[in-house]
């Protein structure tokens, strides 16, 4: 037996592993001791060589963009790579950054724990070595595992089985009948593949799917040396794009369009190859059903364009599930075999296969003989290996005991109580969406920093805490609930294996936002982990729910600009697509407008009228946010119509003007102007004038709690409640939320200083109450009072500081505060399902007061 000491163990050489050893060893100096189960390097790569292995994103971005010199160097010959380009590739790699000494191939890890004495792994293999490591890096891969056949009687079978990702070298198919069972991306390419020299081919359909075009070809000199010369631009893009690769990126919702147009779109990118068809049409596919059923029934209708028997045209149309919640399928000609003759297609979700016979497949209605049976069923996807390998971590906890009940790794790579040990691409990170060779030189190089800022520290060991472990499992969990992905039974879901946990295996977010929290999370000192006694605090986005996380990623990935970036005009027009990302109007509530006098002109009023309720209805006045430069009516369309269907109230929405065209005072005069043309003629519409109620979001809020004050000071009216989501209550507050929340999301403290310097062009106006109101001299004789924060919002605490404030000069005020939801959550109630709350919370405590007898619920004057 021998025993090595190493700073590091990496197990895998595929892209994960291969990139892991060069950036530790050969970047940071430290020493290695890579394994590898294979005779060489590959990876997945080297173990799947069965007829059509091919990849489905391009070569040319397929691959690693760490040296700039092996971009250039590397000349792939086709769009699409074939497993043995891809495979001389990483061999290459290998060779080049002398990884190989790293190495010991045809050496597979038998078991990991983790010695407390010692702070280190103690890792065996199956040559009876042992290897003493401070770092244990997980690079086997995510389809290093094969899914056990589902059927019984392989030993009995008297001619040859095939599994996919053990193909056999001396396999002779020409003129054999043949059977294949499984139709995804393997199934797929073996099919197409060997169609034209098997004597007689059956393929065994479960699950048909949704393949488009892989639109393969070679590469011309000039195409390839036009790429090389723009890596730079292609690699940042590919980063910033849904999937990690350059594509088009998607600029409307389905709906949106015609039929007619929606069939344009999709003729444009169905050809394009590549993942272009779910990627690049339309942004709300994987989300949303009906937008979903439009690509769904293009591609079937494709399908039957293409397959000359309608009954095998019907039963290769997918049905049972949405366009890419399965991963999606490319093909080359797949569609056209079935309508060779000696090419037959089995319904085995009709007439279930129930063994594997000696003469070769028996389905519930019929025995088929074959000569050879290829099992093309896929993996089990995840971090199978591993548990495998036997990792036992802190207390003597099995990593299999562990995800007993799903696999499950803090940003897809670390693991509560496994100290020191890291996962390349490992479950729950955006592997299912994104690009993997880039995805995995992303995980790399955070893991790498992770353990040069641990070195650093002079630390002897980090580990994701419990807490945050958790609430990223929750995270992922919550962005898979917003999209139609758990429609499925996948590997997506972990849900493929029999008896195997479901959960989601990634983050389906794509690649920005998963990008934008380990960015966040190394930026805060590498929120989440604990460097020996030391806890690090959880980061912004990841306390943030999962459906607001999602709609975010959905802003990043069509490209549009956070609201810091953008310029006035971008800035409104991005408030107002708020209005797209909102739940449909309630069909009891009309819609009218009139004009009311202010200024030098006069301006709209919205109401909005309950038609179950009968009058004269209490009065809500609602101000739309939008810092004061923006929003509009119809960005608040759906907020005020919800308001007014859960209170029974008529809802005013008043349009005032914007800075910087109209600074201070001018909002603030259009929305006492509103509230005395409430009062004067709300009547006549069918509201109650005796009760009235003022509220708004963001800086409508402040706008309505300067209102309640001027009311008070001025005269009346007389004010039932007042309300306000997410207030900005004093611009020079220093709280904990604006430090914390800084960098938003979607609000920045640099957004909101911006916001108000256009608001006010005196700076000394910051501080009058009339923006302040937070600052007013009495605080007393306010009505009644409801204040709702976002928990992961920088205006949070000002807006609790005055509920606070208010209670304490014997204002009858609350506040209540939503956890994990984000400023401007009330305008995007289609996106983010919890803004049902801040509505229902709205209406709770509007309903009995509004409802009582005016005299025992004012405490205005």
């Amino acid at each position: 037996m021998t025993h090595n000491h190493v700073d590091a163990v990496i197990v895998g050489a595929g892209f994960s592993g291969l990139y892991a050893t060069h950036r530790l060893r050969n970047q940071q100096g430290l020493s290695v001791q890579s394994f590898e189960a294979m005779p060489g390097p590959g990876g997945v790569w080297n173990r799947n060589r069965y007829p059509g292995a091919r990849c489905d994103f391009e070569s040319i971005f397929y691959s690693f963009s760490f040296d700039e010199d092996l971009q250039k160097e590397w000349r792939w010959t086709e769009r699409f790579a074939a497993q043995p380009e891809i495979l001389a590739y990483l061999e290459h790699v290998a060779d080049r950054f002398d990884l190989r000494r790293s190495y010991r191939f045809n050496t597979r890890v038998t078991s990991a724990v983790w010695r407390e004495d010692a702070e280190r792994w103690e890792v065996r293999t199956d040559d009876g070595a042992v290897t003493m490591a401070r770092y244990f890096i997980n690079g086997a891969g995510a389809f290093s595992v094969s899914k056990p056949n589902d059927f019984p009687g392989q030993d009995d079978f008297e001619g040859t089985v095939a599994h996919t990702t053990q193909w056999p070298d001396d396999i002779d198919l020409a003129g054999k009948r043949v059977a294949v069972i499984g139709t995804g991306s393997t199934g797929i390419q073996v099919i197409q593949t060997i169609a034209g020299e098997v004597g007689e081919l059956t393929v065994f359909q479960r699950t048909p799917n949704y393949a488009c075009p892989l639109g393969n070809r070679p590469m011309a000199d000039e195409e390839f040396a036009d790429v090389v010369a723009d890596y730079p631009r292609l690699r940042a893009e590919s980063r910033a794009s849904l999937a990690g690769a350059p594509y088009p990126r998607p600029e409307r919702p389905a709906l949106m369009d015609t039929p007619e147009q929606r069939e344009q779109v999709y003729d444009q990118h169905y050809d394009g190859g590549g993942f272009r068809m779910l990627a690049s049409t339309y942004f709300d596919l994987i989300y949303d059903a009906d937008a979903n059923e439009t690509a769904a029934e293009y591609i079937r209708g494709r399908i039957r364009q293409r397959v000359n028997d309608p009954k095998i045209a019907e039963l290769l149309c997918p049905t049972n599930h949405p366009y890419g919640v399965k991963r999606a399928t490319f093909e080359t000609g797949y569609f056209e075999v079935f309508n060779l003759p000696h090419v037959h297609l089995v319904d085995a979700r009709t007439t279930p296969i129930e063994r594997i016979t000696r003469k070769g497949i028996a389905t519930t209605d019929h025995e088929y003989e074959f000569d050879v049976i290829v099992l093309a069923t896929g993996f089990d996807v995840g971090a199978g290996a591993l548990v495998q390998m036997g990792v036992v971590g802190r207390d003597g906890r099995k990593l299999a005991d562990h995800w007993s009940d799903g696999q499950r790794a803090y940003l897809g790579m670390a693991t509560h109580g496994f100290p020191n040990l890291f996962h390349i691409n490992g479950p729950q990170s955006a592997a299912a969406l994104f690009n993997n060779p880039i995805a995995i030189e992303d995980s790399v190089d955070f893991v790498g920093g992770l353990i040069a800022h641990t070195d650093a520290a002079d630390c002897t060991r980090v580990e994701v805490s419990e807490s945050a472990e958790n609430r990223y499992n929750e995270l992922v969990r919550e962005v898979a609930d917003a999209t139609l992905f758990p429609t499925a039974t996948t590997w997506y879901m972990g849900d493929n294996i029999k008896g195997k946990a479901r959960t989601p295996l990634s983050l389906f977010t794509g690649a920005p936002m998963y990008r934008a929290i380990c960015a966040e999370v190394e930026a805060t000192g590498y929120a989440g982990f604990t460097f020996d006694q030391d806890e690090q605090p959880l980061s912004s986005l990841v306390q943030v729910d999962g459906s607001a996380v999602f709609f975010l990623a959905g802003m990043m990935n069509i490209g549009a600009k956070p609201l810091a970036e953008c310029n006035l005009e971008e800035a409104r027009a991005a408030m107002d697509m708020f209005q797209f990302f909102q739940a449909s109007l309630p069909s009891d509530v009309t819609i009218s407008e009139v004009d009311f006098p202010s200024g030098n002109d006069g301006r709209k009023l919205r109401l909005y009228r309950p038609t179950a309720v009968q009058g004269p209805l209490p009065v809500v006045l609602f101000l739309h946010g939008g810092g004061w430069i923006g929003g509009s009516l119809d960005a608040f369309n759906e907020p005020c119509a919800a308001l007014a269907h859960n209170t029974g109230a008529l809802v005013v929405s008043p349009e005032y003007r914007l800075a910087p065209e109209h600074p201070f005072p001018a909002a603030v005069e259009d929305t006492l102007s509103a509230l005395r043309w409430v009062a004067e003629n709300i009547a006549v519409h069918g509201g109650d004038p005796e009760r009235i109620a003022v509220g708004g979001e963001s800086a409508g809020a402040n706008l309505a709690a300067v209102a309640a004050q001027r009311a008070r000071d001025e005269d009346g009216p007389r004010l039932t409640a007042q309300v306000l989501v997410a207030p900005v209550t004093d611009p020079f507050a220093e709280t904990d939320s604006r430090k914390l929340f800084a960098n938003g999301p979607v609000l920045s403290m640099e957004l909101c200083a911006r916001m108000a310097g256009m608001y006010a062009v005196d700076p000394t106006d910051l501080a009058s109450p009339s923006i302040a109101p937070a600052r007013a001299a009495d605080l007393s004789g306010l009505p009644p009072t409801l204040v709702l924060t976002m928990g992961v919002d920088p205006l949070r605490d000002e807006g609790e500081d005055y509920a606070r404030a208010l209670a304490a000069a014997g204002t009858p005020a609350e506040s209540r505060r939503f956890e994990g939801l984000i400023h401007t959550t009330l305008s995007m109630s289609g996106s983010i399902p919890r803004a049902a709350e801040v509505q229902a919370a709205l209406a709770a405590f509007l309903a009995p007061l509004l409802c009582a007898d005016p005299a025992t619920t004012t405490a205005g004057v």
